[in-house]
């Protein structure tokens, strides 16, 4: 029995990983084609606030724990709704401001795309999820 929590601990440790990898590299092509500009932050790894990361973490979480009580399309959508609060916040105050880029701005000059790449993001946490803590004894 102790073998499968430390197992299981260091299943979740390497979803944190891989979510943390992820936010970094999505964050850094996001920069990188001038689709947003963050503010001065002086808290970041590789120019990516690590305020940024740590929410990117939080919504995979969010979406698997989502995903497992109301199914698929509630955990799908949940990427989607928890960056509605966070664009209207951070246009408001500031955050980050998004540079016109490839698809329309609908809400608080946020792009479809970011949109678009949430709901990626709910299907790859659930399927990092699915395919990394699923028990393989």
């Amino acid at each position: 029995m102790e073998f499968l929590v430390k197992l299981q601990k260091k299943r979740f440790l390497l979803v944190n990983v891989i979510f943390v990898v992820t936010a970094i590299i999505l964050e850094l092509a996001g920069i990188s084609l001038n689709m947003y500009v963050y503010a001065d932050n002086s808290y970041h790894i590789f120019n990516v606030p690590l305020i940024i990361i740590g929410f990117w973490v939080f919504v995979g979480h969010t979406t698997w724990v989502v995903y497992r009580k109301f199914g698929w399309v509630v955990g799908l959508l949940t990427g989607i709704i928890i960056d509605l609060p966070m664009e209207f916040l951070a246009f408001h105050l500031g955050w980050w401001t998004w540079i016109p880029s490839w698809t329309p701005a609908v809400f608080f000059n946020a792009p479809v795309a970011n949109f678009l790449v949430y709901l990626n993001v709910s299907i790859g946490s659930i399927l990092i999820y699915k395919s990394v803590m699923k028990p393989k004894l």
